[in-house]
């Protein structure tokens, strides 16, 4: 009876909340109002949905006629779109029915009271239910961690109760039928026991002296190796008047040793800002000598090596090119095409619209094949005769790598041989068997102390003189330059 006259009360006030929201619509505005339905999609499942229906699709959204019409209805604003909005209905400010609406909105604020009495009672009354079930829900998790926790200790205690026994269940009984006593069986279990533990120390001491013994050779081979920094490092440090070798001390002396070598014509090379050649036939150590140049110039001036353009870059990169680290690669003819057509753009940009450019270099090897390719022919050719001028203006050192020096070995650029004589050096290497360097060379483009171009200077090629000696030079083994 009471449970019907609970539901009757809840009804009669359902009933005046309905009609105090119809009195609300129609009560007069100051403008017209669209009244919309937003009832967005959840994503991720049931539980978010009802989440989102308390939210959005249960609460009433109101904007204005005139602003919701001129938008296109929000099509092409609100990022909701779709089925989100499920109806609109418009609500003028015109009401014939304005008092009535006043009088049955006193009536339905009476109702709203009323249900908001009879709502917390049942607020109350679900919060008690939800947290007995809470608490029973909770008593019974603990009872069944509790059986858990039980069985384990009992698994547990069995166990340590078997390891006590330590020996099989077959061993008991063949001592029992030896006629031994309890004290005797004792006995020889604990024999037996120790008998086992012995064995395995001895296992463990012997797997700990093998790792003791090998910690103890490595460390042995260390120290040896550390000696022989440390004795170089010394020597060297006593070689220098005792100062410390800084990065700036490593530089002064590889500087030194440059200037000091054949009246320094190595040093004019690698402060030289014309274009540098490096030729010869295989084997007579070429890439070794261009890498040691781009080296050179990188740890001395700080030269970023900008870009390498080598058909056969993948496997040179892990010989020759092994301690480089170029920025960009061009390594088929498509993009050694390309490259050639960058370059010469590049050199423009940094002489118009760069006038605080940083230097850097470019490597090319390979070159004597270029010339012989439709796709890098005329790129070749336009990119040798920029370089007689472009890449000094543009701060960028070029070195390139060739079998000779004539026009099909250097790109095919036919006209420019004068200039390439003058406006570049030249430095070819010699082998004699096609696989051991030799150290002599010959070097022509370098101005002598009158401005002339000398022309086959003989020079050799100091032993220390390979990107090996350089990165080690740079990283903890300082080069013996009297060696």
């Amino acid at each position: 009876m009471k449970q019907g006259v609970f539901e009757l009360t809840l009804a009669g006030v359902c009933g005046f909340a309905a009609i105090i929201g119809l009195a609300t619509s129609q009560t007069r505005q100051p403008y017209d109002i669209t009244q919309i339905q937003f009832c967005p999609r959840s994503i991720n499942g049931v539980e978010s949905q009802v989440a989102l229906d308390k939210r959005f699709c249960q609460m009433p959204r109101f904007v204005l006629t005139e602003e919701w019409q001129r938008y296109g209805l929000y099509g092409s604003i609100i990022p909701y779109k779709g089925d989100a909005i499920q109806w609109v209905r418009d609500l003028p400010t015109d009401n014939p029915n304005q008092l009535l609406g006043y009088g049955i909105a006193a009536v339905g604020l009476w109702g709203i009271v009323g249900c908001l009495l009879v709502r917390s009672q049942r607020l109350k009354r679900i919060d008690y239910e939800l947290g007995e079930l809470e608490k029973t829900g909770d008593y019974a998790i603990w009872q069944h961690n509790f059986h858990k926790r039980e069985v384990k200790q009992h698994s547990t205690r069995l166990y340590t109760e078997r390891l006590k026994d330590g020996l099989s269940g077959l061993d008991t009984e063949e001592r029992l039928a030896l006629g031994l006593t309890d004290s005797e069986n004792e006995r020889a279990k604990a024999r037996i026991q120790l008998e086992d533990f012995l064995k395995a120390r001895a296992v463990n001491h012997s797997v700990m002296d093998k790792t003791i013994a090998e910690n103890l050779r490595d460390k042995a081979k260390a120290d040896q190796e550390r000696g022989k920094i440390e004795g170089k490092t010394k020597a060297a440090i006593a070689n220098n008047d005792n100062h410390p070798l800084t990065d700036q001390r490593l530089i002064s002396d590889l500087i030194e040793a440059l200037k000091n070598h054949e009246d320094g014509w190595l040093w004019k090379i690698i402060d030289n800002q014309k274009p540098v050649w490096v030729l010869g036939e295989a084997g007579s150590g070429k890439s070794t000598l261009a890498a040691s140049i781009v080296m050179l110039r990188k740890y001395l001036f700080d030269m970023a090596l900008y870009q390498l353009i080598d058909a056969h870059a993948g496997e040179n990169l892990r010989n020759a090119w092994k301690y480089l680290s170029p920025q960009l690669i061009a390594k088929t003819e498509s993009e050694i095409g390309q490259a050639f057509d960058d370059a010469r753009e590049r050199w423009l940009d940094r002489i118009n619209n760069q006038p605080d450019k940083q230097p850097q270099q470019l490597l090319v090897d390979e070159f004597t094949n270029y010339s012989e390719s439709d796709i890098t022919k005329e790129p070749a050719k336009k990119f040798v005769k920029a370089s007689l001028s472009d890449p000094r203006k543009a701060e960028e050192r070029l070195v390139c790598i060739a079998h000779f020096f004539t026009n099909t070995a250097v790109g095919g650029s036919d006209g420019t041989a004068k200039g390439r004589a003058r406006g570049t050096i030249q430095i070819d290497r010699k082998t004699a068997d096609g696989k051991i360097p030799l150290k002599v060379a010959i070097v022509n483009g370098l101005n002598n102390a009158d401005g002339d171009a000398e022309v086959d200077k003989k020079v050799t090629i100091p032993r220390w003189l390979t990107p090996e000696s350089i990165h080690k030079h740079f990283n903890g083994q300082p080069i013996d330059f009297d060696d």
